[in-house]
């Protein structure tokens, strides 16, 4: 009765993952549970042989328990990936933008120190210009992917 209960209860949590923010650490708490339920509740075997053995063979397959906690071991699984593809996605479109920002700005601020520029009209007019690369480079398919990247799960549809 207690694995049945435990395993309800994780089947529970697991389905409140995406609700809301914090989504990794309910995740990480819930991995946890699994982990501490497999090494405290999770038995298969009691004896070696017996009545005991069958009783509880019995009473996990009554209820679907094997099954049931194979099923939890998967979805946990697939919500990790789907955070950690996640945060992936966000840091890489974080780079993106750095680069995308940095190159044309580092590439124009070089240009004027090698042409020995020091007036702030044209530190200005470099800026300006590594703004509308920026700009234009934002509207190129990569640039798109790169803005795509940083919004929310959401607006694309996942969870």
């Amino acid at each position: 009765m207690i694995q049945r209960d435990h395993i309800d209860q994780l089947t529970e949590d697991l389905t409140d993952v995406f609700t809301g923010p914090g989504e990794a650490a309910r995740l990480a708490t819930i991995e946890r549970r699994i982990a501490h339920f497999r090494s405290t509740y999770w038995r298969q075997h009691l004896t070696t042989h017996g009545t005991a053995n069958d009783l509880l063979t019995a009473y996990q397959n009554q209820y679907r328990l094997p099954e049931r906690f194979t099923e939890i071991l998967a979805e946990a699984a697939d919500h990790n990936r789907l955070i950690q593809t996640h945060k992936n996605q966000q840091i890489s479109g974080a780079l993106g933008i750095i680069t995308i920002l940095g190159l044309p700005l580092t590439t124009a601020l070089t240009v004027i120190q090698v042409l020995g520029y020091q007036t702030p009209w044209h530190l200005l007019t470099a800026t300006l210009t590594a703004l509308a690369a920026t700009g234009a480079l934002l509207t190129t398919p990569y640039g798109r992917l790169v803005l795509n990247s940083l919004r929310g799960r959401t607006r694309r549809g996942a969870p």
